[in-house]
């Protein structure tokens, strides 16, 4: 199984996936069982293994900061420094039934109030039974040691907006409390932490959603809704290059006329994290109408998406699109798909260069990759291709 597309989801059989193991190295926090005093992001994560009875807590910062250990789109420097930064994370675990998010306890209640709160809240907890093996994942953020929680309460009043909970206590379908929240201006990660928690939905239905699975939900929800708006838009008159790179990560973003559709292709070069031995090239895409398989670039394909959409609502047209996603040796870790959002969403709040056809914007675009376009150029969708018959000459 190729690393780039197993992604340490274990698909090539193995009980632990090799390239994520050299990670134990990382220097674990001085920590003991028994009583802590310490504050949430606020943030909480929820396991996916044993589903339907899966790990629940909150995540608890042994640092000052807590609210920059979760805040991504705040986050600068190198993938050392990230992962860093969230190895203070301490991820509470108690085992629950995900159908408990219907009627939940005093400890989930507990959790869904800190996480809801828009600021830091200081917990108190005991735990137990602490593991010093971190977290990694494509999708998830890093996080540092775990451990099962016994007892958890709130040392302090959680600051929850009336609007998160108006929509708590209405009985509305998922898709439509995600989007009303988002359209009030709450952040994807914010919605992705509330919904993973099961506080969104038909009460009777609610039901925990594994941390990773909800990030995808949320990026793939808010995209799909937003494309329903931009159908009946009018059409972009110019093409667009837009560019940025992060964290060994580098995007171009081409938006040309034409109606919606979105390519993504994912470069990883030999020596980065998933493709140790040989440059790997992926490609999805899709168009106007919704999404039916679930990608087989994984989170990252959603989180690149949503972006673009998202400035096509602000400018108020559409286009067809095309984004590229080079990985370098430089990114030597999972960071998570956040670095695929940001990077496209600030791309796309840079200012565009312009071309007058979309030739000139690939052939532009190929200049600043490191992998020559030949490799990659043929996965690209056949109508865009037959666009582009002066790119080799």
């Amino acid at each position: 199984m190729n690393c780039a597309v197993c992604k340490g989801n274990l698909l090539c059989g193995r009980q632990k996936c090799p390239l994520l193991q050299k990670f134990r190295f990382l220097k674990a926090i001085h920590l003991k069982p028994g009583n802590i005093e310490k504050p949430t992001p606020p943030s909480a994560f929820v396991g996916r293994f044993g589903y339907p009875s899966v790990f629940v807590g909150p995540l608890i910062s042994m640092q000052e900061n807590a609210e920059y250990l979760d805040s991504p789109w705040l986050w600068e420097g190198s993938v050392e420094e990230v992962i860093s930064l969230r190895m203070s994370l301490l991820r509470g675990m108690k085992r629950l039934e995900v159908e408990k998010a219907s009627d939940p306890n005093r400890f989930l209640l507990t959790i869904q109030e800190a996480t809801a709160s828009i600021k830091a809240v200081a917990l108190d907890a005991e735990v137990d039974r602490i593991h010093r093996r971190p977290t990694f994942g494509d999708t998830i953020q890093p996080i540092g040691i775990s451990a099962e929680v016994k007892r958890i309460e709130l040392s302090e009043n959680p600051k929850i907006p009336a609007k998160v909970e108006k929509v708590y206590y209405d009985d509305l379908k998922s898709v439509e409390a995600v989007k009303t929240l988002f359209d009030s201006g709450f952040s994807t990660y914010y919605l992705q932490k509330i919904f993973s928690l099961g506080m969104l939905g038909m009460q009777k239905k609610r039901k925990l959603v594994p941390t990773r699975w909800s990030i995808t939900a949320v990026h793939d929800i808010l995209g799909e809704e937003i494309k329903k708006e931009i159908a009946s838009y009018l059409e972009i008159n110019e093409t667009l290059l837009f560019s940025y790179e992060h964290f060994g990560n580098h995007f171009e973003v081409i938006l040309s006329p034409g109606e919606f559709s979105f390519q993504l292709i994912e470069i990883w070069i030999k020596q980065s994290f998933w493709s140790p031995e040989k440059t790997w090239i992926g490609y999805d895409g899709e168009g106007i109408l919704p999404k039916k398989d679930y990608s087989n670039l994984s989170g990252g394909y959603y989180a690149a998406r949503l972006p673009v959409l998202e400035y096509m609502q602000k400018i108020g047209r559409k286009g067809s699109v095309i984004v590229l996603r080079e990985i370098s040796p430089a990114y030597y870790a999972p960071l998570g798909v956040w670095v695929v959002e940001e990077g496209v969403r600030r791309a796309m709040d840079d200012n565009p260069l312009k071309f007058d056809s979309l030739d000139d914007a690939l052939k532009a675009a190929a200049s600043k990759l490191k992998t020559d376009s030949t490799l990659w150029m043929g996965k690209l969708k056949k109508s865009v291709q037959l666009t582009l018959g002066a790119f080799f000459s």
